[in-house]
């Protein structure tokens, strides 16, 4: 059996992938959705500490599921602590329908980097599974970092929550990760919020602080950060992550699709915004493809350029949503 999922637009980091696959099984969230992920934010050590992310503002790090959603009701419970336990439960679970998300060792799982080479607790979900073959559907990502459906014996499972459980006793920290999750689609009707719209706007813009995360760079001003990260990244024999830059692809994305949804829904004329906010949509995808390029061959960018490109294109963001906010008020 599976529970159903949809193609969320946003899958930069597993926590939209998951979340997102739950409520965009139809397009009861849209309204919701377009009304928020507008706004970003980071801690100010993203560019020297890789634990850091670029995300954006709904996530929150000491409650970093899907609380925030109208359209799931969450459940945290203690995790398990017999092996003989955890596939009854899990598939009793799914049969009420309830996802699921726990954390597991990547060690022990065939599709993940670390298969048989470290050991390191991260997050998997699960939306069914087959009693005949013995395996449960998660999700994950293929090699080029989309999203795409795996399957995972269950022994293999055990294996991985067990140690997990062993690797989390050092985690002290991280407690969300010492929990076990469930969720269950909950079916509402939302309509837009253009005052958050607005809101949020003004805020990135403006990089404004929310007193929700006191001391997290917001908005714009995350760009400095990038441009940080970029510069030692340069400078160093690091990897480079392609993360930050494919949620800030995403991000660019979403805006321009939320104007053709503001567009139809308010029966209006957003023509310039729409073709103003897919300029830089791709201006952002061609940024993204080079730098990825420019790792793969080892002729990396040079800082002056890319400080430039970025300082360009977060003018021209500027611009037009100072435009935007103007108009979106008149309604």
């Amino acid at each position: 059996m599976k529970l159903q999922i949809g193609e969320p637009m946003i899958y930069s980091y597993p926590v939209h992938l998951n979340h997102l696959s739950i409520i965009s099984i139809n397009s009861d969230y849209e309204p919701w959705f377009y009304s928020n992920y507008i706004q970003l934010s980071c801690p100010p050590e993203f560019p020297n500490d890789r634990t850091k992310i670029v995300n954006f503002f709904n996530y929150d790090y000491i409650n970093p599921f899907y609380s925030y959603s109208p359209f799931t009701k969450e459940y945290k419970t203690s995790r398990l602590e017999k092996p003989e336990q955890i596939i009854p439960y899990f598939k009793e679970l799914l049969s009420n329908h309830r996802y699921i998300n726990i954390f597991v060792d990547d060690f022990y799982l065939t599709f993940r980097p670390a298969y048989k080479l470290w050991h390191i607790p991260h997050e998997l979900f699960l939306f069914g599974y087959d009693k005949t073959a013995e395996l449960f559907h998660v999700l994950g990502y293929d090699t080029s970092g989309r999203p795409k459906e795996f399957t995972v014996f269950f022994y293999e499972l055990e294996a991985a929550y067990m140690g997990a459980s062993n690797l989390l006793e050092n985690y002290t920290t991280s407690t969300w990760m010492h929990y076990d999750y469930q969720f269950e689609y909950n079916k509402i009707q939302y309509g837009i919020n253009l005052s958050n719209i607005i809101n949020l706007l003004e805020s990135y813009i403006n990089s404004t602080e929310f007193e929700l995360m006191p001391g997290t760079v917001c908005g714009v001003s995350i760009f400095n950060l990038i441009k940080e990260y970029y510069y030692n990244y340069y400078y160093s024999l690091t990897y480079f992550d392609v993360r930050p830059f494919h949620l800030l692809l995403e991000h660019k994305n979403l805006m321009y699709k939320r104007m053709q949804y503001l567009q139809n829904y308010f029966s209006l004329d957003l023509s310039y915004y729409i073709s103003s906010l897919f300029d830089l949509q791709q201006n952002y995808l061609t940024l993204r493809n080079k730098l990825i390029k420019c790792e793969i061959s080892k002729n990396r960018m040079q800082t002056d350029l890319f400080f430039k490109t970025i300082d360009s294109l977060v003018d021209k963001e500027i611009q037009i949503y100072s435009k935007l906010i103007k108009e979106l008020k008149l309604l």
